[in-house]
């Protein structure tokens, strides 16, 4: 096969509280240097919501939230920084989430985080430029 195509299924957190949404400053490819949704790859032998629940505790350090909803799948192609000459197919299962911001604590260790960390911000201060894409269809799915 000359261009293999590899498939990649991620569980990705929206958590939405007064109009003001918590992302990260993502820093690995295949986007990077953009805000992202919370989440990551789900391990071959994973429950979805148990790999949602692990990637989000790994990457912000919330351990405790409500998942209230499946919003959305989303998918999309990039050039596969694996194997040169093939594509990621990213698969994104999207759950609306909520946490208590009062009681949580936001922090990681995670090195794909870049130097912006994870943030609460507003929607309306959010363009497609400035995340990644299945973080505006997330928002787009609202």
């Amino acid at each position: 096969m000359n261009n293999p195509i590899r498939l990649r299924v991620t569980v990705n957190g929206l958590f939405v509280d007064a109009e003001e949404v918590l992302l990260i400053h993502q820093m690995t490819l295949p986007e990077v240097d953009c805000w992202d949704l919370p989440g990551g790859g789900l391990e071959a032998d994973e429950m979805v919501l148990d790999g949602l629940r692990r990637e989000i505790r790994e990457e912000t350090g919330i351990a405790s939230f409500d998942i209230k909803q499946l919003l959305t799948v989303t998918d999309s192609f990039f050039p596969d920084p694996i194997a040169a000459g093939g594509l990621l197919h990213n698969v994104n299962i999207i759950y609306l989430c909520s946490v208590d911001r009062a009681s949580c604590i936001l922090t990681s260790s995670d090195p794909e985080i870049g130097a912006k960390g994870i943030q609460w911000i507003p929607i309306n201060a959010i363009d497609a430029d400035m995340c990644s894409i299945r973080c505006w269809q997330a928002l787009s799915a609202l």
